[in-house]
């Protein structure tokens, strides 16, 4: 069965933390927090703050991911889905786990600090809500949001270290809020890529999320929310008098999601969650690009 953390085969210990971390679905946040940094301020962010983001987004999915791991290690060993993953073989200790958080956790601050204070003076909201994930799923269905919430912060925060320090009225102007919620409505439905397949184990160890809410219709549910992610996508578009290359891109954006879920239809969810990196990638470059060569608005 699909696991994006297991470790089947162990080929050497560089490996297996990559699997460990899922160091790949960085590129759903990091195209994101680009895109809100070239469009919070309409033009090139300095090379200075696209380096501390990618940093800043590296080292914070390192602590998150693995206190992921660490809260559900008992849980993912009953799993057939998730007996695989390095924590519950062992291959990486407790001990390990906890030093891989600290570092992250350290690099994360340190990381923010140097983009700018306003973007420092918050971090710890978002270490907040990316820490606590792992614990408020044992409690309600909307952690889904919580984890989506994330990715939609990474448009905020690329676009908060872009600005840099102004007044909060001017930097919440700039931030390019329909991209931020519609990058939480995309998420939520490619997270649910990962819950469904696990719906009837979730129910008997009372774990929360809409595929156990919503059982049958969690599919259909996250297939409603990225149709409200594309809509708001073509409305950033729109309201931020993006050029033709940010609409074709979007609209890319939007296929490449509804192929995803029509393989999560079939039952390939793996493939289908996958799929959003792509949609990721695709979004996020015809804004960058268009923004970068200034393109007259349509």
């Amino acid at each position: 069965m699909w696991d994006p953390g297991g470790a089947r085969d162990v080929k050497s210990k560089l490996y297996i933390i990559l699997r460990f971390l899922r160091m790949e679905q960085t590129f759903f946040s990091l195209p994101m927090a680009y895109l809100g940094a070239f469009l919070a301020i309409r033009g090139i962010p300095d090379l200075r703050i696209l380096i501390l983001i990618f940093f800043a987004l590296f080292f914070v999915r390192i602590a998150g991911m693995t206190n992921d791991n660490l809260a559900d290690r008992f849980i993912d060993a009953k799993n057939p889905r998730t007996k695989t993953r390095p924590l519950v073989t062992g291959v990486i200790t407790v001990k390990n786990a906890y030093t891989l958080i600290a570092i992250g956790l350290v690099g994360y601050f340190i990381s923010v600090y140097f983009i700018n204070i306003v973007a420092f003076s918050i971090s710890p909201l978002g270490a907040l809500i990316i820490m606590s994930y792992p614990y408020m799923k044992r409690y309600t269905s909307f952690a889904n949001y919580q984890i989506a919430s994330i990715q939609g912060l990474s448009v905020m925060a690329g676009a908060i270290a872009a600005i840099g320090v102004h007044t909060p009225i001017y930097i919440i102007d700039r931030i390019p809020w329909f991209f931020v919620f519609a990058t939480i409505f995309w998420a939520l439905g490619f997270d649910l890529y990962n819950h469904i397949p696990d719906m009837e184990y979730d129910r008997e160890n009372n774990l929360h999320s809409f595929a156990t809410l919503l059982g049958k219709n969690a599919l259909k549910f996250a297939g409603l929310n990225q149709i409200l992610s594309v809509a708001l996508a073509f409305g950033g578009d729109i309201v931020y008098r993006l050029n033709i290359l940010s609409y074709a891109t979007t609209t890319l954006h939007g296929g490449i999601m509804l192929a995803a879920f029509l393989l999560a239809y079939k039952g390939n969810f793996g493939k289908a969650f996958y799929y959003n990196i792509y949609a990721s990638v695709v979004l996020a470059m015809g804004i960058i690009i268009d923004v970068a060569l200034g393109f007259p608005a349509l």
